[in-house]
């Protein structure tokens, strides 16, 4: 593998996560076909890092779908298809719907307002790289995974967004994308601010269906891999 995307040392996140992330996008983009094999000391020499944030990383992606993980044989790239990306959408609807409900349960003032703030720094992002729009979506669903209060339930939304960060740091969101996730975020964060446990698994639920929908139209699926949303 020589992609471009792979190159060079990882700097100011979890490492663990700037892999998966990076190597989530050469996959979702074809710059690694399936069936390639993965190599822990050959990745970790193309990202200046050590073996176990690479280990970490594929076992991410393995979660997600996107690498079969066997013990003592390496890692193998899988052929996505619309349904496994649906799939992993659906999971994390289930995941995050339940972590704003605790959210909403637990609410501080401190939290409402880095919601709202999260949400004003959306509205400055239309026509923005990619990565950027990421930063602040993430931000947003990482701290009410955060807020819930389960430190169990916010590892796995982060596990099964291996494949949504990796779409979203190469497919930027339109302007109107950007307008209807704004629009979304917001309501949720209103009602996690107001404590409304149901309301806000219900909006929650509802998002990250219509990111699921977003995503599946937006990768571009030939029709015999799955159906379409």
């Amino acid at each position: 593998m020589t992609s471009a995307g792979l190159a060079g040392p990882v700097r100011g996140e979890r490492t663990a996560d700037v892999v998966a992330r990076r190597l989530g996008q050469a996959i979702l983009s074809g710059d690694i076909a399936p069936g390639t094999r993965l190599r822990e000391e050959t990745l970790a020499k193309q990202f200046s890092v050590s073996r176990t944030p690479v280990r970490e990383a594929l076992i991410t992606l393995s979660a997600s779908g996107l690498v079969d993980v066997e013990p003592n044989r390496g890692s193998t790239v899988l052929r996505l298809t619309a349904d496994d990306v649906a799939e992993v959408y659906h999971l994390r609807a289930l995941l995050e719907s339940e972590s704003a409900a605790l959210a909403a349960r637990r609410a501080t003032r401190e939290v409402a307002e880095l919601l709202a703030r999260t949400c004003d720094r959306m509205a400055e992002l239309h026509g923005a790289p990619a990565s950027e729009q990421l930063a602040a979506d993430t931000f947003f669903h990482y701290t009410i995974a955060e807020a819930s209060g389960s430190p169990r339930l916010h590892a796995l939304v982060r596990q099964v967004s291996a494949i949504p960060e990796a779409y979203r740091s190469s497919i930027p969101y339109t302007s109107g994308d950007m307008t209807e996730a704004e629009r979304q975020h917001r309501a949720i964060a209103v009602a996690i601010r107001h404590r409304s446990h149901a309301k806000a698994r219900e909006l929650m639920r509802s998002h990250v269906a219509w990111a699921g929908r977003l995503a599946v139209e937006r990768l571009g699926f030939p029709p015999e891999t799955g159906h379409q949303q």
